[in-house]
Protein backbone atom coordinates (compact mmCIF):
# COMPACT_ATOMS: atom_id res chain seq x y z
CA UNK A 1 0.00 0.00 0.00
CA UNK A 2 1.30 3.38 -0.97
CA UNK A 3 0.52 5.75 1.66
CA UNK A 4 1.10 8.66 -0.83
CA UNK A 5 -1.81 8.25 -2.92
CA UNK A 6 -3.93 10.90 -1.37
CA UNK A 7 -7.49 8.75 -2.94
CA UNK A 8 -6.51 5.80 -1.25
CA UNK A 9 -5.36 7.54 2.07
CA UNK A 10 -8.89 9.52 2.18
CA UNK A 11 -11.46 6.47 0.90
CA UNK A 12 -9.42 4.48 3.72
CA UNK A 13 -10.21 7.48 6.57
CA UNK A 14 -13.55 7.45 5.08
CA UNK A 15 -14.40 3.72 5.55
CA UNK A 16 -12.77 3.77 9.02
CA UNK A 17 -15.09 6.60 9.85
CA UNK A 18 -17.94 4.86 8.54
CA UNK A 19 -17.64 1.67 10.40
CA UNK A 20 -17.14 3.35 13.91
CA UNK A 21 -20.88 5.37 13.01
CA UNK A 22 -22.24 2.06 12.00
CA UNK A 23 -20.89 0.22 15.56
CA UNK A 24 -21.62 3.11 17.56
CA UNK A 25 -25.42 3.07 16.11
CA UNK A 26 -25.36 -0.38 16.44
CA UNK A 27 -24.42 -0.50 20.17
CA UNK A 28 -27.57 2.39 20.59
CA UNK A 29 -29.83 -0.15 19.01
CA UNK A 30 -28.62 -2.47 21.55
CA UNK A 31 -28.81 -0.53 24.95
CA UNK A 32 -31.89 1.30 23.59
CA UNK A 33 -33.96 -0.44 26.74
CA UNK A 34 -31.42 0.04 29.59
CA UNK A 35 -32.79 3.61 31.42
CA UNK A 36 -31.12 5.04 34.66
CA UNK A 37 -34.34 5.59 36.53
CA UNK A 38 -36.83 2.27 37.67
CA UNK A 39 -39.52 3.66 36.02
CA UNK A 40 -38.26 3.55 32.50
CA UNK A 41 -37.97 7.58 32.13
CA UNK A 42 -35.79 10.07 31.74
CA UNK A 43 -33.96 11.45 35.44
CA UNK A 44 -35.20 14.63 36.25
CA UNK A 45 -32.10 16.01 37.69
CA UNK A 46 -28.79 15.27 37.47
CA UNK A 47 -25.47 16.33 39.43
CA UNK A 48 -21.64 15.53 40.12
CA UNK A 49 -21.31 13.48 43.34
CA UNK A 50 -17.98 12.87 45.34
CA UNK A 51 -15.05 11.22 43.61
CA UNK A 52 -16.03 11.14 40.20
CA UNK A 53 -19.72 9.80 40.41
CA UNK A 54 -23.22 10.42 39.21
CA UNK A 55 -26.39 11.14 40.74
CA UNK A 56 -29.71 11.35 39.23
CA UNK A 57 -33.09 12.17 40.55
CA UNK A 58 -35.83 10.06 39.13
CA UNK A 59 -39.51 11.04 38.70
CA UNK A 60 -40.68 9.20 41.88
CA UNK A 61 -37.89 10.86 43.88
CA UNK A 62 -35.34 7.91 44.05
CA UNK A 63 -32.10 8.94 43.76
CA UNK A 64 -29.75 6.86 41.81
CA UNK A 65 -25.75 6.96 42.10
CA UNK A 66 -23.50 5.50 39.21
CA UNK A 67 -19.64 5.51 38.80
CA UNK A 68 -18.23 6.84 35.43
Amino acid sequence: MNWRDKRMVLILLGAACVVIFVAGMAAAYHNRHHTICPDGKVPLAQRGGLLGQTEYRCHDGKTVTLSS
